[in-house]
């Protein structure tokens, strides 16, 4: 995306966001006080009963992504008009708006309850990724610092707004060459779309961190990036606090409840990465794998305690496929009904956002509505 950016590094941004990304609910009754490993049931498991699924409309094209719902059922997420090519859209109900942004190729990452839409796109008089914020109608550029590209994250309810101030291309920041960087990436926040970035900063000896969720209260959280990569949460003050991991040396936090429950991925020492929880006293609990699983990560928490995230599935005759799934309790898995994958934020406590794949791999924008 753009002549001045990594493309590897933005595809891999992407793709975290709502590329071939899938779903997990997971109901939480009781907060763990400890680590621990859940046992699953051997076999795969079973299709989530109780979940209505609603196609949603495109701008006269075959395909779409729905990438996030807010608490109102909103939308968002890309559609493709009657030329097949994607366009930034809002659902109310099943019929798409398009969200004029101002730039080429912009994709929304998320939306709050006041229907603010946070994306990002191709500014390409510069051609450089820019981010963008929009609402009735309006769309404002969100800020950066000079020599960098502001690429939001999450938004809350108040509109403050979380993420990453990369490095542009061929500017001092990228050159700096300091060893073990990461390309130097600067969490941020801002206040409000019309606001400067506040740069978040990383654990004490890290060079880079990233924000990738914000709670009510103007809590981030996200990654500091070093020799390591620790799970951290800001709080409002801009303090960083580390996170457990699980002894594999790589933990991020994805979302944050205004309770302080924060819930993300984190590798084992084998290798594995599990989907895990951290209370809000910061102790994590590994929140496990589906049976025949290589991997799961939980990405967003929602009011009720149903946590959104991913799971790698093996696939009969070979290979791996990520799929959505609900978990009922710790353990007990299921997967949503006809879904090959879901985007990575929810906004209410029943509806997951995301798309279904047809038998040729298309997908088709939708909403899974879920009794529990």
């Amino acid at each position: 995306m753009g002549t001045q950016m990594d493309r590897s590094r933005v595809a891999v941004r992407w793709a975290t966001r709502a590329g071939p990304v899938a779903a997990a609910l997971i109901l939480l009754p009781l907060l763990a006080t400890k680590s621990s490993v859940l046992a699953v049931p051997a076999g795969p498991p079973p299709i989530a009963a109780g979940c209505s699924v609603q196609a949603l409309g495109t701008l006269g094209g075959l395909f779409g992504n729905a990438v996030a719902v807010n608490r109102q059922g909103v939308a968002v997420g890309i559609a493709d008009d009657a030329k097949g090519v994607a366009q930034p859209v809002l659902w109310r109900g099943r019929t798409p708006q398009r969200l004029i942004t101002g730039l080429s190729g912009s994709v929304p990452l998320a939306v709050n309850a006041a229907g603010q839409v946070i994306g990002t796109g191709v500014d390409t008089a510069k051609g450089s990724p820019a981010g963008w914020a929009w609402s009735r109608g309006r769309a404002t550029r969100l800020k950066a610092h000079e020599d960098r590209v502001a690429w939001p994250e999450a938004i809350n309810d108040h509109g403050v707004i979380v993420g990453v101030l990369l490095p542009d291309e061929g500017g001092p920041a990228e050159a700096s060459g300091h060893a073990g960087e990461d390309e130097n990436d600067w969490a941020a926040v801002w206040p409000s779309p019309s606001s400067e970035p506040v740069v978040l900063s990383p654990l004490r000896g890290d060079q880079g961190a990233h924000a990738f969720a914000v709670d009510g209260r103007g809590r981030a959280a996200g990654v500091s990036q070093g020799a390591k990569f620790t799970p951290v949460v800001w709080e409002a003050s801009g303090q960083p606090r580390a996170l457990p991991t699980l002894g594999g040396g790589y933990g991020i936090v994805r979302g944050l409840s205004d309770s302080g429950v924060a819930v993300g991925d984190a590798v084992r020492a084998d290798g594995a990465d599990h989907a895990v929880m951290w209370d809000a006293a910061g102790r994590i609990t590994d929140l496990g794998l589906p049976s025949g699983a290589r991997s799961a990560k939980a990405e967003t928490i929602l009011p009720n305690g149903v946590i959104v995230g991913t799971a790698e599935l093996a696939v009969r005759g070979g290979g791996w496929r990520t799929q959505a799934v609900h978990w009922t309790a710790p353990g007990a898995i299921q997967v949503l009904p006809s879904a090959a994958g879901a985007a990575a934020n929810a906004g209410d406590s029943t509806t997951v956002a995301g798309y279904r794949a047809d038998g040729a791999g298309g997908r088709h924008p939708t909403l899974w509505r879920c009794e529990r």
